[in-house]
């Protein structure tokens, strides 16, 4: 087993578990997209329960990396936001309902630790409507922690539930509406001349 073919299983493996929850996917559909044997392929990973530990660690190192750097190279804090969101959207699209489902009811231990990523981004989104406040972009009475907590709250809901389809909603529509509810929600006069200019960039590069 070389480097590269621990990489493919790991890319090919998130892309099933993402794309049809950890219940559909098989250890034959993985290293059938891999191109391997499904030895070569317990040779690297011993169980299904392993792979999907390695991606979901790897699914969460990725998204903490390119917010780090999106952060790093934003004018302010919500242009960062809006294209973390942008980010998340992407991602949000290519996810199936069962990944989180699944993973909740198969996977204890391993959602455990979803759950408490969760909670760094919430503290990561707090400290960012903190630094928010000092740019005058959202309101000084607002609490950060709350505020996070809920909108976080708001996407485990997206993520966790199909009952919208009954109301003909489509699932991007409903991710768009809360993120620009919650950040309209927290914003000052100048960071509603912000998110409308940034808006109007959006639907110019589209």
């Amino acid at each position: 087993m070389t480097p590269d073919t621990k990489e493919r299983i790991i890319i090919e493996g998130s892309k099933l578990l993402m794309g049809v929850g950890p219940s559909s996917m098989t250890m034959d559909d993985v290293a059938r997209a891999c191109g391997i044997s499904k030895r070569t392929l317990y040779e690297t990973f011993p169980d299904k329960r392993t792979l999907i530990g390695e991606c979901m660690r790897r699914h969460h190192e990725a998204k903490n990396a390119a917010v780090k750097e999106i952060f790093d190279t934003a004018s302010n804090c919500f242009e960062a936001m809006y294209r973390v969101y942008q980010r998340a959207r992407e991602m949000y699209k290519s996810t199936s309902v069962a990944f989180i489902n699944d993973i909740k009811r198969l996977y204890p231990d391993i959602f455990n630790q979803h759950i408490e990523s969760e909670k760094v981004a919430v503290d990561g989104l707090a400290g960012v409507l903190r630094k928010a406040q000092d740019e005058e972009l959202v309101i000084k009475r607002i609490n950060p922690e709350i505020a996070s907590y809920l909108f976080m709250l708001s996407l485990r809901e997206l993520h966790e539930k199909a009952s919208s389809n009954k109301y003909g909603f489509k699932d991007t529509d409903l991710y768009d509406h809360v993120f620009i509810s919650f950040l309209r929600g927290v914003a000052t006069i100048k960071g509603i001349e912000m998110i409308e200019y940034l808006e109007n960039q959006q639907q110019q590069n589209q």
